[in-house]
Formats: structure tokens, sequence, C-alpha cells
């Protein structure tokens, strides 16, 4: 998991970039990064399905895919999704690697395993201002389904 902090950092300044309305919300990057290899461990605990496929150009991890595979029980009540359900919880490629299609290999690479597993459906969840990852997905056939907010409830 070490090995990813450098492409961590590459998604985490990515999101501080496209998100200026959320800039008072923003944590220091080794508090985020502990965080985060916190809780991907414990999903890999918690839900032994679950992959990380790494992109390397030589020894250099250029791009990574964490997909985690849990219940789909719950996910969607009026609609159906597979049970298991995949959620890609992290695609990540350096920025000097990226339109040089690292991230459609690494989808490819994750959508195989899934087919080879049987699950049918993943979950991505994408911040609504990232104008170049939505219609990434939206080429390999992922439709809009849920929009979320973030409302701060103040005293």
């Amino acid at each position: 998991m070490d090995e990813l902090e450098p492409l961590w950092l590459a998604l985490y300044e990515h999101h501080n970039t496209i998100t200026p309305h959320l800039r008072d919300r923003s944590r220091p990057f080794a508090q985020a990064w502990r965080s985060r290899r916190q809780t991907e461990r414990r999903w890999l605990e918690a839900e032994p399905d679950s992959f990380v496929i790494a992109a390397r150009v030589g020894d250099r991890i250029v791009g990574y895919a964490f997909v985690r595979i849990r219940s789909g029980a719950g996910f969607a009540e009026s609609w159906h999704v597979s049970d298991p359900l995949a959620d890609l919880a992290t695609l990540s490629v350096l920025p000097e690697y990226r339109g040089q299609g690292v991230g459609s290999a690494l989808m490819d690479a994750v959508e195989a395993k899934l087919r080879k597993m049987g699950i049918a459906d993943m979950a991505i969840v994408v911040i609504a201002t990232n104008s170049e990852a939505i219609p990434f997905y939206e080429r390999r056939g992922a439709v809009p389904f849920i929009t979320e907010f973030i409302q701060r409830v103040l005293p």
C-alpha cells in the first residue's frame, strides 16, 4: 500500500484543484493519506474479494485502481443491482501519464476481473466538478445515478 502514496497524492492534489468550493474543508495530505491507507486496509480485511490493480511503466507504478467487493443489498432499493456489488473506490493515474490510456487499461483490467467474478454492476463515485472523469466513465458505459450534496449545518 505504501507504494501507492505518490498516486494518492496526485489524486489528492487533483481533487483539491477541482473543488475550490471545498477548500476550507481540505485536510493536510499526511492526515488524509494516513486515513485512506487505514480505510483501504480495513476494506481488504473485511471484504476479502476486494482488490487493487496497478499499472507499471518499468519499475514505476503510474496508476492504480482499488475496487471494493461488497454486498449489493440495500444499495438501491428501487432498482436491481448485482449482489455482490463492485465499488470503484479509487482510480488514480500520475499526471504525466494521463491521456495515454493508463486509466482505460486499468478499467479494462478491472472489468475483466469483475466478469470472471460474475459481478455485473460497479458503483463509481466521481466528484461533481471532475469534468474529465465524468465523460471518461460515460464513454465506458456508466450512467448517472445519484447526485450527493454536502451541507454544513452551523450551530
